[in-house]
C-alpha cells in the first residue's frame, strides 16, 4: 500500500465541529434515527451513524457514464490489495441460485475504517460488454458483476481521498457496446432502362478515437473533410489512397455517418468505368448537392497524358469537382485508390479543386500494439508495423 493511501486511511477521525457529528446521542437513539429513504431494517446511514456517531457526506459513482461499466470484482480486489480491506467483514445480500448452488450477490456494504463506507447497489451479471482493460470475468460465460451504482459514505476529513478513490474505480471498467447505427447509402446500378439508385444499409464501425486507428496526423485531415462535405452547395474532391488493408474502406464507413443532410451516391468498383459514359452525367444531374463515393478508382483517375486512349471519366470528374457543371450541381467526390499518387492525373490535385489528399499506411509498431490491446487481442502477435486489416484479423 502506498504511503499516500496509508496516510489518508490513518488520519485522525472526524472534526468535532462537523455539522453532522452526533457525539452525545446514545446508540439506541441513533438506531431510531428517521431516514426517509431507508430500504432496509439496518440501513447504510444507520450503520454509519452507529459506527461514527455522525451523518455521512455522500458521493455517488454510477455505471454507464460514458459507456463505462464499473466491475465489482476488480474493485474489491483493489480494496483488498491496495487498501488492505478484509472482504470477509462485508455485509452482503443476495439470492440463492439453484443452478450453481451459490449466492448471487446483489448488494454489498464495506467499511474501510476511519470514516469511509461503500455500498454497491443492484449488482447484476452482464456478458454483453467490451473488455478493453482485459479484466477477468466472474464466470465461464464471460459474465461480469456490474453495480448500477456505488455510494461512498465518508467523514469530511476524507474529502480529498474519496474522489481519488472514485477516480481509481473508473479505471476498472468495461464498456457497453455502441448502439448499432446504420446509414442508407445509394448505390448506382444499371439495367436495360438506364441508371438507377438502390438503397443499401451501412453499419457505422466502432471507432472511438481516430488517432488510435489512423495516427495523430489524420485527425486534422478528417476535420477538414467533414467541414467541407457538410457545407451546403460546396464542391471539390477528396482523394484517399494507400496500400490494401490500410483502412480506407473502414474510414469511408465511418465518414458517411458523419455527413448530414446530403444524398450519398456510391459507385462500386465494377461501375466506376460508367462515369465516362455519356449517359452518366445527365443521370447525376437528378441529384444536386450530393456526394459521389467512388471506391477503387485507379482505373478512371490515371494521368491522361500517359494513356494512348485517355478516359473521358477524368474529364467528367474534373467538370463535376470544379468545372461549370460543378458550379451548377454542387456535387463533391470522395475517391479511394491503391495506386501511387504520381500515376493519377495532376489536374485532380489542383488547389481549389482538391479538398484533401491523404495516404493511408501501416500503423507504427507502438500504435499497432496499442490498438491491438484495445481490441482485446493483446500484443503478443504484434512484432512489426501492421495495417488495420492485419490487426483486426491476426487470429485468422
Amino acid at each position: 500500500m502506498s504511503d499516500a493511501i496509508e496516510t489518508r486511511l490513518n488520519e485522525p477521525k472526524q472534526n468535532s465541529m462537523y455539522v453532522g457529528a452526533l457525539p452525545n446521542i446514545s446508540m439506541e437513539s441513533l438506531l431510531q434515527f428517521n431516514i426517509p429513504s431507508d430500504r432496509y431494517g439496518a440501513s447504510s446511514i444507520r450503520l454509519f451513524l452507529g459506527k461514527y456517531h455522525a451523518l455521512p457526506c455522500i458521493l455517488h459513482c454510477t455505471s454507464g457514464t460514458d459507456r463505462k461499466l464499473l466491475h465489482v470484482t476488480t474493485m474489491l480486489n483493489y480494496l483488498r490489495d491496495e487498501l488492505k480491506h478484509d472482504l470477509n467483514t462485508d455485509l452482503i445480500t443476495g439470492n440463492y441460485n439453484v443452478q450453481t448452488n451459490q449466492m448471487d450477490i446483489n448488494a454489498r456494504f464495506c467499511d474501510l475504517k476511519n470514516g469511509i463506507m461503500l455500498e454497491f447497489h443492484d449488482i447484476y451479471l452482464n456478458s454483453a460488454v467490451l473488455n478493453p482493460n482485459q479484466l477477468k470475468a466472474d464466470n465461464s460465460d464471460n459474465g461480469f458483476s456490474i453495480p448500477t451504482s456505488i455510494t461512498i459514505y465518508y467523514l469530511p476529513h476524507q474529502i480529498t481521498f474519496v474522489p481519488e478513490l472514485c477516480k481509481s474505480f473508473y479505471n476498472m471498467t468495461l464498456l457497453t457496446p455502441e448502439p448499432t447505427i446504420t446509414f442508407t447509402l445509394q448505390m448506382v446500378c444499371r439495367n436495360q432502362c438506364g441508371y438507377y439508385l438502390n438503397s443499401i444499409t451501412i453499419k457505422k464501425p466502432l471507432i472511438t478515437d481516430l488517432a488510435l486507428y489512423y495516427g495523430n496526423d489524420f485527425v486534422s485531415i478528417h476535420e477538414k473533410i467533414i467541414k467541407s462535405l457538410n457545407t451546403v452547395e460546396n464542391k471539390g474532391i477528396v482523394l484517399l489512397h494507400g496500400i490494401p488493408g490500410s483502412g480506407k474502406t473502414h474510414y469511408i464507413r465511418y465518414l458517411i455517418h458523419e455527413i448530414q443532410g446530403k444524398t450519398l451516391i456510391y459507385v462500386p468498383p465494377d461501375m466506376a468505368k460508367e462515369i465516362s459514359s455519356p449517359d452518366f452525367l445527365p443521370f447525376l444531374m437528378q441529384y444536386p448537392d450530393s456526394i459521389l463515393i467512388i471506391e477503387d478508382a485507379e482505373n478512371i483517375i490515371k494521368d491522361r497524358n500517359e494513356s494512348s486512349f485517355p478516359s473521358q471519366a477524368v474529364a467528367n470528374l474534373l467538370n463535376l469537382s470544379d468545372g461549370l457543371l460543378g458550379d451548377a450541381m454542387h456535387q463533391q467526390i470522395v475517391a479511394t485508390f491503391n495506386c501511387d499518387l504520381t500515376t493519377i492525373d495532376p489536374a485532380l490535385l489542383r488547389k481549389g479543386r482538391l479538398i484533401a489528399n491523404y495516404e493511408f499506411n501501416k500503423l507504427d509498431l507502438e500504435s499497432s500494439k496499442i490498438l491491438s490491446e484495445k481490441l482485446g487481442f493483446g500484443t503478443n502477435n504484434i512484432t512489426k508495423p501492421m495495417t488495420l486489416a492485419e490487426i483486426y484479423n491476426q487470429n485468422d
